[in-house]
């Protein structure tokens, strides 16, 4: 898809003689000034050309499905606050007070939702917020909305859901997430996020999640103020997802279970797989109710029984499509790679505005179906043994003339409009790891350039930001992740068993290659007990009593799983806690600090 082009900025300094500067807007010379770097072998590593103004296609999205905040009347009893955040809020008013559905990713883009929302549906108490599913941006924003007495409202599964996110990859997560959001990236190369608004890691920051107070598996009918709102369990986008029937006002509130993109049926900031199967059958659930308007809480609403009814029918046959082409390939004995690259939706499909593939992506799919139940092995016989990545890399750029001449090849590829086979010339540069010194920087320089250059011909929002976060992280060096930090309902219960298991991976393993050590944490008001062995380079977590074999721990902390948690959290400074008597080591303190400077923090 072509990109709108900004001015071609050119800034080029030749090995062999004389600087060229100027600013061309013609292709021709912007080729023949790349095709000299090709004939010289140079590597223009000084060369900048950077097109990644947002495509007209990504723009009028961002105008028509996204827009301007502002709060949508819906039904009898709905109001709709769109284009806030990230996530949309749901307003539900009855006799009684008000029902939220959602609060947005922060208190911050919370609190101007709020007032417009209670500007336009009136002043009156929250009785209830109701969380579709356990993302942040859905629960993020709850301190702007609960009182005193509101009841919050999830699935069984949300707190389980919720604390596995900030579990054993976390770090990855939240690195990944922020390419995939492009924290760093300007708005003009990425107006929206295809969901809504661009995402605000920083707001996020002041931590206004609060976990609910009840639960419920299958269906929960809330009977508040003469409104009857049915909370049905209803899996896909995660696990522990539920969508809203309000049969009073045929109004549906789907949650994150359709919204006007091709699903994120693998998202490329990792996580589990999202269930396809249960996927399919919460939206023919969402068909059985045959609404007369249908809330996503991303993207615009869509009001009309048939409208929607066509909608839902497409959206669910799309994802049916995707999955059994995938098992239908697979079990011909096609490769992975073939079957991303082959599997399309078809005409009919492939035509719906709310199937474009602006946020999710089929081939992504793909992958993620066919490796979610058949692993990474797609049955080739080369795959099981292959040559080292570095040893093949090194040996094909020798091939190739080395990485100077690569870099021509490179160059003539992104003057040719080939961006992908520059990334795939430049990649095999840096798997070689034959780059250093000046060769270093000339390749993140190249890498970033034609990660640029491939981004702008996209307007799926998340590959987009994904590239040009990278190529911000080649010439700027890596961010650092951003930390949210938990507030203190939610530090207050998050389960133990969620820090112990962060300590195993935090282990520093080339420290302790010859150690055998454990050191035991009791927990009295809890009646919990964990021991921690090291293990020669295993950090080995057991919870209750220790297992046979395990050395006699060098010390003992004793403290209430509140402290600890802060602690854990970094709410709560240790040296203060032991001062102030909430927590007493038992044993040798020194060797307590030894074996804890054993971890990441």
């Amino acid at each position: 898809m072509a990109a709108m082009k900004r001015p071609v900025i050119i800034s080029f300094q030749a090995h062999h003689k004389g600087r060229i500067t100027g600013r061309m807007a013609g292709a021709r010379r912007e080729i023949l000034l790349l095709a000299l770097c090709v004939f010289f072998w140079t590597g223009c590593a000084g060369t900048e050309i950077r097109t990644v103004s947002a495509p007209e296609s990504l723009a009028a999205y961002c105008r028509d499905e996204i827009g301007e905040p502002r709060v949508e009347r819906i039904s009898e009893h709905v109001w709709l606050a769109i284009g806030y955040d990230l996530a949309s809020t749901v307003l539900v008013r009855t006799e009684a007070g008000h029902v939220i559905i959602d609060t947005g990713m922060s208190p911050a883009r919370a609190r101007p939702a709020r007032e417009a929302l209670l500007k336009a549906a009136s002043a009156a108490p929250v009785r209830a917020i109701i969380y579709t599913h356990s993302h942040i941006d859905h629960v993020g924003g709850a301190s702007a909305w609960a009182e005193p007495a509101t009841e919050i409202w999830a699935t069984d599964a949300f707190t389980d859901h919720f604390f596995k996110q900030y579990g054993l990859f976390s770090q990855a997560e939240t690195v990944r997430g922020g390419r995939q959001f492009g924290l760093n990236v300007p708005r003009e190369d990425l107006p929206c996020s295809a969901l809504g608004p661009r995402a605000e890691i920083e707001a996020a920051r002041e931590g206004g999640v609060r976990l609910p107070t009840r639960t419920f598996s299958g269906r929960r009918v809330l009977d508040i103020g003469g409104v009857s709102l049915e909370m049905i369990e209803s899996h896909g986008e995660t696990h522990d997802h539920l969508i809203v029937w309000i049969p009073s006002d045929g109004t549906l509130i789907a949650g994150d279970n359709f919204y006007r993109t091709f699903p994120n049926l693998y998202t490329i900031r990792g996580t589990s797989p999202r269930p396809v199967d249960d996927w399919i059958g919460s939206i023919d659930e969402m068909r059985r109710k045959s609404p007369e308007h249908l809330v996503p809480l991303h993207t615009r609403p869509l009001h009309g029984r048939p409208a929607i009814a066509a909608a839902l029918t497409g959206y669910r046959d799309a994802i049916q499509w995707v999955r059994d082409e995938t098992v239908r390939g697979a079990n011909r004995g096609e490769e992975l790679a073939a079957l991303a690259e082959r599997i399309k939706l078809p005409p009919h499909l492939a035509g719906q505005p709310y199937l474009r593939e602006g946020y999710g992506q089929v081939d992504w799919s793909v992958k993620g179906i066919y490796t979610s139940n058949l692993g990474w092995f797609d049955g080739r016989p080369e795959m099981l043994y292959p040559i080292p990545v570095r040893e093949a890399a090194v040996r094909e750029v020798a091939l190739l003339g080395g990485p100077e001449r690569l870099f021509g090849l490179a160059d003539r590829a992104l003057a040719e409009g080939e961006a992908r086979w520059a990334i795939h010339l430049l990649t095999k540069i840096r798997q070689s790891g034959l780059a250093a010194g000046r060769l270093a920087g000339e390749l993140n320089t190249r890498l970033a350039l034609s990660y640029e250059r491939l981004a702008a011909e996209l307007d799926n929002t998340n590959g987009r930001a994904y590239l040009l976060e990278s190529a911000h992280e080649l010439r700027e060096g890596p961010p650092v992740p951003p930390t949210l930090k938990p507030g203190p309902d939610v530090a207050a219960k998050v389960p133990l068993s969620v820090l112990f298991s962060q300590m195993a991976v935090r282990l520093e393993p080339e420290k302790v290659m010859d150690v055998h050590e454990a050191v035991r944490f009791i927990f009295p008001d809890e009646n919990q007990s964990f021991t921690v062995t090291i293990r020669r380079g295993i950090a080995e977590i057991v919870q209750g009593d220790p297992l046979p074999g395990t050395p006699d721990p060098v010390a003992i902390l004793v403290t209430d799983a509140g402290t600890f948690r802060l602690m854990a959290l970094r709410l709560l400074n240790p040296l203060a806690a032991f001062n102030e008597g909430k927590a007493e080591i038992r044993g040798s303190g020194l060797g307590f600090l030894r074996f804890m400077n054993r971890f990441q923090p």
